[in-house]
């Protein structure tokens, strides 16, 4: 999981930028298993920071965005349950891209990592780090333009489409 960038405010909802710092490091090592699990759900939905008086803080919607999606990748997360007695619903098919060449294009490997984890979401397989709508939404890929990419507007369409089934849209 990447380290989230926060919009620094001077004005507004904010938080506390030295607290909020110190439990994305926790929820960093938690999440990526390099410490035994230090944070749990409870403590992302408890968490509290001071607003700081004077001089800047972390935009306060950002980080509490951040912190709903980070209990998806807590160790003790509430396991959705699954009817098994119901037939399993249909699985979505993984797309396409038509690789393109001599233009600009998404890298192909970062795009298939980030589908791959899409996929493994919206389809109830087991994945590390699930991904949610918003990081739908913000996701980002590298530019090629003289080695094969993928085409940016069928992924960006994609993209807008699987937001869609985690209910960004």
């Amino acid at each position: 999981m990447l380290r989230p960038e926060f919009t620094v405010r001077r004005i507004g909802e904010r938080y506390d930028r030295d607290e909020v710092d110190a439990l994305v490091e926790r929820i960093l090592a938690t999440a990526n298993r390099t410490t035994p699990p230090s944070v749990t759900v409870a403590d992302l939905r408890s968490a509290a920071f001071r607003t700081p008086i004077v001089g800047t803080g972390y935009s306060a919607r950002e980080v509490d965005d951040f912190l709903a999606d980070a209990e998806q990748w807590m160790p003790d997360r509430p396991e959705r349950s699954v009817d098994r007695s119901a037939p399993a619903g249909p699985q979505r098919e993984a797309p396409l891209f038509t690789p393109v060449r001599f233009r600009e294009g998404y890298n192909p490997a970062e795009v298939d990592d980030f589908v791959d984890r899409v996929m493994a979401t919206v389809n109830g397989r087991p994945v590390d780090w699930p991904v949610t709508a918003r990081e739908i939404r913000d996701v980002q890929f590298s530019p090629v333009r003289l080695s094969e990419g993928y085409d940016v507007q069928e992924v960006d369409l994609w993209l807008e489409k699987a937001e869609g089934w985690l209910g960004g849209a």
